[in-house]
């Protein structure tokens, strides 16, 4: 299958997950309520639709397509099924969509082809999304328990740190690197709680 057959195929499939999300709103039950609403899911959906491209270049691109084409795809379909929508928070989403996914592409494909690059540059790559996971988790543990269920974020917590332990031992060779992945994870996790606190 050529680039643009897998890019395609790529994209199609964000573009169908985003309309999955619409419906999810009313269809999962309250343990996975904030699933269609939640961050992660569209940053690990980046990557796996950056796993279509074989050059750095078209991961950081597919990633970046990936979040819009998610978003976009989500918000026409609520409108269509009568629910109002925001612009502004459709302009925020997909504007972070495209900065984020682009980052996660490139992480998958560090993770994925990076043997003989900086140790750093695989252990940011290792911490990036686990850290994007763990705060978003700790968003909806602390600011937003009341209305959610504390379950999904303690999952999505627990399933971070087990990704941040997993890719380390499987993608990277020394502790040093793993305790840079670790920091990392904390950094990005810190900073996407804070980001969250001002939206």
């Amino acid at each position: 299958m050529g680039w643009y057959a897998r890019s395609t195929f790529s994209i199609a499939g964000c573009v169908l997950a985003g309309i999955l999300m619409s419906f999810g709103q009313t269809v999962l039950p309250e343990a996975l309520s904030p699933l269609p609403n939640s961050a992660t899911p569209v940053v690990a959906l980046a990557g796996a639709a950056s796993l279509a491209a074989r050059q750095l270049r078209g991961a950081v691109a597919l990633g970046a397509a990936a979040g819009p084409a998610a978003m976009a795809a989500y918000y026409a379909t609520s409108h269509a099924r009568g629910y109002g929508v925001s612009m502004s928070y459709v302009a925020l989403w997909c504007t972070a969509g495209i900065l984020i996914g682009g980052a996660t592409g490139a992480a998958t494909w560090l993770l994925r082809n990076g043997a003989g690059r900086p140790a750093w540059l695989r252990a940011t790559a290792a911490g990036w999304l686990p850290g994007i996971a763990a705060g978003e988790a700790l968003h909806g543990l602390l600011r937003i328990s009341d209305t959610t269920p504390a379950g999904y974020w303690w999952t999505q917590l627990g399933l971070g740190v087990a990704l941040l332990a997993w890719t380390s031992a499987s993608r990277l060779a020394t502790w040093t690197s793993r305790t840079a992945a670790a920091g990392t994870s904390a950094v990005v996790a810190v900073a996407l709680f804070a980001t969250f606190g001002m939206i």
